[in-house]
C-alpha cells in the first residue's frame, strides 16, 4: 500500500527566536590560576604513585624473592666454612649447634658425609651452658650480656662460631656472616681463631679478604 503525500497541505512553520544580544551571552570564564595548579598537582601526583606502585611491586617481589633464597645461601656459606676448617682431633661427625634465635636457620639441616666434607648433625640445645657439647655454634639474636657470657665458655676451646648475619659480631666471635645486596660475606676473627686450636685453610682467609676489599 502506498502512502501519497498531500501536496496542497502547507508546512508547519517552527518559528525559531531570535539570536540573543551578544551583550546578554553568558561568557565562559577561564579557571583561576590557583585551580589550574591544583589539578595540575592532583594529576602529576596520579601519574607518580602509578610509577611509584609498579616500582614498589617490582621491589618487593625482588625482595621477596631474595628473602626465600637467604636461608639457602647462608647454609651454603656456613658449610663452606666448616669444610674449611679443621679440629685437633678428627671428628666423625661435625656437631652444629643452633643458639638463640636464628633467622636464617631454616636451611641449616644434617649433611651426610661427601666428598666435599665431613658429616654434619644439627642441634638445638635447651641452653647455651651446653654449648661445650658442639664442635660449631651458630648464633642467632641473643641479648648481648648472653652472648658474651657463651663466648667466654668456649674461649681457648676447639669449637667454631659463626655469627649469623644482622647479628652482633662479638669479640670473641670467630666469624661474622654480613648480607650485601648481591652475595653473603664474613669477616675473620683470626685472633679468635688463633687460641681455640681450630687450623683454618689459607683459601677461607683469602676469600674474606677479597669480600672485605670490595667497595
Amino acid at each position: 500500500m502506498l502512502l501519497s503525500k498531500d501536496v496542497n497541505r502547507r508546512p508547519t512553520c517552527i518559528k525559531i527566536p531570535d539570536a540573543v544580544p551578544s551583550s546578554h551571552r553568558h561568557r565562559q570564564r577561564p579557571a583561576p590560576p590557583a585551580l589550574l595548579a591544583v589539578l595540575l598537582t592532583s594529576l602529576l601526583a596520579s601519574l607518580f604513585a602509578c610509577g611509584a606502585l609498579t616500582t614498589c611491586a617490582a621491589w618487593a617481589q625482588t625482595g621477596a624473592a631474595a628473602d626465600a633464597r637467604r636461608p639457602a645461601e647462608v647454609a651454603q656459606v656456613l658449610f663452606g666454612i666448616i669444610s674449611y676448617v679443621r679440629w685437633p682431633v678428627a671428628r666423625p661427625e661435625v656437631r652444629v649447634c643452633m643458639l638463640g634465635v636464628p633467622r636464617y636457620g631454616a636451611a641449616i639441616v644434617d649433611k651426610p658425609a661427601s666428598s666435599l666434607g665431613q658429616r654434619i648433625r644439627v642441634k638445638i640445645p635447651a641452653a647455651a651452658a651446653a654449648a661445650g657439647e658442639c664442635d660449631v655454634i651458630y648464633l642467632g639474636s641473643l641479648p648481648e650480656g648472653e652472648r658474651d657470657q657463651l663466648l667466654a665458655q668456649i674461649i681457648g676451646k676447639p669449637i667454631l662460631s659463626v655469627a649469623e648475619p644482622g647479628t652482633s659480631c662479638s669479640v670473641g666471635t670467630m666469624f661474622c656472616l654480613r648480607l650485601s645486596e648481591m652475595q653473603i660475606g664474613f669477616d675473620v676473627n683470626l685472633d679468635a681463631i688463633a687460641r681455640s686450636g681450630l687450623r683454618v685453610h689459607p683459601n677461607a682467609l683469602q676469600i674474606a679478604r677479597r669480600k672485605a676489599a670490595q667497595p
